[in-house]
């Protein structure tokens, strides 16, 4: 019976995907004096597996690029290779490539071959001292130490078949394709288990072997000996050179063996769909709490006490399958690194990035819409606040400048800040700029909001126009994406001291913190974020401005929204006086709205009207309440009125 392969290629690929991260992730921490050996067999054995699960699939041009690297790293770990940041960044740009081809496969195009070669040749470059020598006479390319001889004269490594052996099957690029279907390289279970067994069994008389006599790899012996084989001989190999780093390298591998058997990968599908019926198990446990409540007698009492239990665990479980969603704001702050040191090379500048709070858990909805805004923070911190190591010199600031990632949990929000030690904003520059444009700003104005007009379209104090920055596009973006998380973000900065942004979210979008509100006989729920406060205001408090009925309040005029009018409901209360004003504030403008009374605060499980209805204006979805109504969630954004 054949297997249609491609059904697993999704699997493969988002595998890759976390394996490419990791190795980027290890070569940014990778110490070129004295790299750790446990982060070499960690990139090692990632760059393994894409090469194995390649090998499977028939994705020739991801073997072509990971059987140099991990030729590399085979070397590196070995102790025979020594890195340098030049030749980091060689490989950095292999893995971009990766990235490229990986995506390639997944859109199902053919791979950019052209790409494929170029990086190809630069990765062997970095091994063969002899063609660097036909290129310049610095035999070390500039990038590295020539290697020792011995090294270069194997052209196995001490790990693989020469690419070039004639009788290779596997094309210098991986073992036949019996062996790699055998081995299932961690992505499948091996399709015959019957011819499993007698395998293992091969690999532990080899291995029993290889602690009294080195066993080469030539021809006969790679026929027999799978590639997991080789590989626990090279490593049996190095194990006599050094008793000690061998045994925590083992103890390693098998902690993080049991690291991935603890873990399971689950459709995002599937706990929203539990996040939904935890929602109404909440419901019926309120419907029988209130039941409950209407009994009398002693077995009313008891019945209570397990209504109380009963609530307790359904809390429990709505906490525990709220925490599914949430994953580490490490996702997110992992691939920095690597922008700041790309762009600060290209800048020309010294550039030191902290990060902080990784830990921080946040739903993971939004860590895929953070990762855009957050790579323009850096970028415009980078390059419009840190100054270039001369001027900092000249400031007396170390010529380093640091940029700080930070993230933390305060009650049911998270703030994430972006902090650097450069030059800070200029309130002059973005004064006369604004004005330039037209804007009335006054000299008096609060830095808060002098800061806030960069985030305006098409405002940029840049001086020229770069493939980095310049054209005012960017902060509005970042205002827009991060209000329509629900979010808000805000601007300090000290000239000559540097900037902070910080971005404040919900914890997750699946749960809110809200207002229950009261129009006639229906329900309504104000997100807290927006709510400043809320009163019942007096005749003196009310103005007609241009036919708008205002509220003043400390010298400020709010205009008054009716929601009755908005929602078309008819409501208990007709005049402001009579009615509650709940005070609210968006990106868009201040307002006043108008309801019929408070019902209390609570959070609220959000449901999608557009999967099952349709988009309503100014209402951003709905909840079922304790008492099984529903209670629609209002959009305080498109609610907004226009200044007057």
């Amino acid at each position: 019976m054949s297997i249609d392969m491609s059904q697993f290629h999704g699997a493969f690929l988002e595998e890759s995907a976390e394996h490419l991260d990791e190795i980027e992730h290890l070569l940014m921490a990778l110490d070129p004096e004295q790299p750790d050996i446990e982060e070499l067999n960690c990139i090692f054995r990632a760059a393994h597996s894409i090469k194995g699960g390649s090998g499977i699939f028939g994705f020739d041009s991801l073997i072509s690029v990971t059987h140099v690297m991990e030729n590399i790293f085979d070397r590196a770990r070995q102790g025979t290779y020594q890195f340098s940041r030049p030749i980091i960044d060689v490989l950095l740009k292999a893995v971009d490539a990766l990235r490229q081809l990986l995506a390639s496969y997944g859109d199902n195009v053919d791979p950019d071959w052209v790409l494929v070669n170029l990086t190809t040749e630069q990765l062997e470059a970095l091994l063969d001292p002899s063609r660097v020598a036909l290129m310049t006479d610095d035999h070390g390319f500039g990038f590295f130490v020539p290697l020792p001889e011995k090294a270069v004269e194997d052209d196995g490594f001490g790990f693989f078949e020469p690419i070039g052996v004639g009788k290779d099957d596997g094309f210098g690029f991986f073992e036949p394709v019996e062996l790699i279907e055998e081995e299932g390289f961690g992505l499948f279970e091996p399709l015959i288990k019957e011819q499993t067994t007698p395998a293992k069994t091969t690999i532990n008389s080899d291995l029993a072997s290889t602690s009294e006599q080195k066993i080469p790899v030539n021809e006969k012996t790679s026929n027999e000996i799978t590639p997991q084989t080789t590989a626990v001989i090279t490593e049996a190999k190095t194990s006599e050179q050094a008793p000690a780093a061998s045994i925590k390298k083992e103890a390693t591998k098998s902690k993080a063996e049991n690291i991935e058997a603890s873990t399971i990968r689950v459709d995002i599908q599937k706990v929203d769909s539990l996040v939904n019926l935890v929602g109404e198990l909440v419901i019926t446990q309120s419907m029988l709490t209130l039941l409950t409540e209407e009994m009398i007698g002693p077995e009313a009492e008891k019945l209570q006490v397990a209504m109380r239990e009963l609530e307790r665990n359904t809390r429990d479980i709505q906490e525990g399958i709220m925490s599914i969603r949430m994953l580490p704001m490490s996702f997110v702050f992992n691939r920095f690194p690597r922008v700041v040191r790309d762009l600060s090379t290209k800048l020309h500048k010294q550039v030191e990035l902290k990060i902080e709070g990784g830990h921080t858990e946040i739903d993971k909805g939004l860590i895929e819409k953070l990762v855009d805004p957050l790579t323009h923070l850096v970028r415009n911190s980078l390059d419009h606040g840190i100054e270039s190591p001369e001027v900092r010199q000249a400031k007396g600031k170390p010529a380093s400048g640091t940029i700080v990632l930070k993230a933390e949990q305060k009650g049911g929000n998270i703030m994430i800040s972006v902090i650097d030690d450069g030059a800070g904003l200029n309130r002059q520059k973005i004064i006369a700029k604004a004005r330039e444009r037209g804007l009335s700003v006054s000299d008096q104005a609060a830095d808060a909001e002098i800061w806030d007009l960069i985030m305006a379209p098409g405002f940029s104090t840049a001086d020229q126009v770069t493939d980095v920055s310049g054209r005012g596009v960017g902060m509005d973006v970042v205002k827009r994406n991060i209000e329509s998380m629900g979010g808000k973000i805000e601007i300090s900065s000290v000239a000559g001291a540097g900037s902070t942004l910080q971005i404040r979210l919900p914890l997750t979008l699946a749960i809110l913190d809200g207002m229950s509100v009261a129009v006639g006989d229906q329900l309504y729920i104000i997100p807290l974020v927006n709510i400043i406060e809320s009163m019942q205001p007096v005749p003196e408090q009310l103005k007609l401005i241009a036919n708008q009925q205002m509220l003043e309040l400390r010298n400020t005029y709010w205009p008054i929204l009716r929601l009755h009018e908005l929602m078309g409901v008819e409501p208990n209360q007709l005049s402001p006086t009579h009615a509650i004003l709940v005070l609210i504030e968006t990106s868009k403008n201040r307002f006043a709205l108008m309801v019929d009374d408070l019902v209390g605060q609570q959070q609220v499980v959000i449901k999608s009207l557009e999967q099952h209805y349709r988009r309503v204006p100014g209402v951003a979805g709905a909840t079922i309440m304790g008492d099984g109504s529903v209670a629609l969630i209002l959009d305080a954004e498109s609610l907004a009125l226009p200044a007057v």
